[in-house]
């Protein structure tokens, strides 16, 4: 009998989600039946978040819950690199980390090693989705950051094998083509490669609005600009998201994320000129120590201004480890709530709809006019960003009824 291998991954990261489709994959081709049923299961492989404190206490809770049945745990993802003690307190079992994704040979890779699976595209975003990780691993410094001690260095891939890729996903019946990796703008840098000439080669049809550029570090947007706007001018790039993570010099520079954002301000607002139904999305953390009110409002200021479509406002958390963790002027969570409360206001005042994570205070925003135009635009991803904030199909019918009709729609989506 097929031993059974039951894989969590409950997660809202791309990348990893990626991780784990591929095991799927390889332990199936490697005889092993896989199974939700997590007390059926002879293993369990626990993939982890670490990226904020929340995901790492919920996958800590995943890991100590487990535990109670017979299963040989193993855990992997970032949580074994971002918080190290926190794991070593309730598990001493195997771990696996992203950079040494090799060693799960030890245990499944009877007829084939994971280095022979090749990539898998299907997303758990939906059927229509298909994802090119283009590269792995991280070369900035982040200092609020502690994922980038999980994914390692960068490796990319070579341009012909990304420009085969994206051949494959315009042979296949998906519409979405995710451009991915942990760190997409660094591409090329450890082959003598770049970003923008790999972009540009890329066979993405024309008004096909296909691409969604994750993960675009802002000083990676400026370098290769005009790179991508030629191709967002072709209307082959249907959704951009670059993380400000603050609108404010000050606090950018302290994160170790420098760019000018006056220039990338315009280039967002150019972008969005050049190609009106293109999806511009965004981060912002609340709450960066020594943050003032000032800082706050350059953070508000920077995306009613470049009308950001679509985005995530995150409360500063602090990793164990990390530089902006020891830095004087931390921040109180009172503050901390009242001040991504007042951005949610601004929003709200601003024509936006909001989803607000109850336990992490984290928010998905997103311009009303988006969602309300989503069945009607060319651009696929004005449908994914109505997805993102509210996912219940049946309450986005009425609220595109309610709209139609003339009636007011709530701003909170719950």
């Amino acid at each position: 009998m097929d031993k059974k291998v039951c894989i969590i991954c409950k997660l809202n990261c791309s990348r990893r989600e990626m991780d784990a489709a591929k095991l799927k994959v390889y332990l199936q081709l490697n005889g092993y039946e896989i199974t939700d049923e997590e007390k059926e299961a002879d293993y369990i492989i626990v993939t982890s978040c670490g990226f904020i404190n929340e995901t790492a206490k919920m996958a800590l809770e995943q890991i100590e819950r487990v535990k109670k049945y017979s299963a040989e745990i193993i855990v992997t993802g970032c949580v074994p690199d971002t918080d190290v003690e926190k794991l070593k307190k309730i598990f001493t079992g195997t771990v696996i980390r992203n950079t040494e994704m090799e060693k799960f040979d030890d245990y499944f890779g009877k007829f084939y090693r994971l280095d022979e699976i090749p990539d898998v595209h299907d997303m758990a975003w939906g059927d229509k989705y298909f994802c090119v990780e283009v590269s792995r691993g991280c070369p900035e410094t982040c200092s609020y950051c502690a994922t980038r001690w999980a994914v390692g260095k960068l490796h990319s891939k070579s341009i012909a094998d990304c420009v085969k890729e994206i051949e494959d996903f315009n042979k296949s019946d998906k519409d979405k083509v995710v451009i991915n990796g942990d760190n997409v703008g660094a591409y090329g840098l450890d082959i003598k490669e770049t970003f923008g000439t790999m972009i540009n080669a890329l066979p993405l049809a024309k008004d096909g609005y296909s691409a969604l550029i994750d993960s675009f570090h802002p000083k990676w947007l400026l370098r290769y600009y005009e790179s991508i706007l030629k191709a967002v001018q072709n209307n082959e790039i249907g959704m951009i998201v670059s993380a400000i993570q603050s609108g404010s010099e000050r606090i950018i520079e302290l994160m170790r994320r420098k760019a000018d954002m006056s220039l990338l301000k315009k280039s967002f607002i150019e972008l969005k000129e050049k190609s009106p139904q293109l999806i511009m999305g965004t981060e912002v953390i609340i709450g960066f120590p020594t943050e003032t009110e000032e800082d706050l409002e350059s953070g508000i200021t920077f995306v009613l201004d470049t009308k950001v479509d679509w985005g995530h406002l995150f409360i500063f958390s602090p990793k164990d480890g990390t530089d902006a963790e020891k830095m004087a002027g931390q921040i109180d969570v009172d503050t901390k709530v009242k001040r991504i409360d007042h951005f949610i206001k601004r929003l709200e005042e601003n024509d936006y709809l909001i989803h607000k994570e109850s336990k992490s205070h984290a928010v998905i925003f997103c311009r009303k006019e988006v969602c309300m135009k989503s069945r009607i635009v060319d651009n696929p991803y004005w449908r994914h960003c109505f997805d993102t904030i509210c996912p219940s199909r049946k309450q986005q019918e009425e609220m595109l009824k309610d709209h139609q009709e003339g009636r007011a729609i709530p701003s909170y989506i719950h």
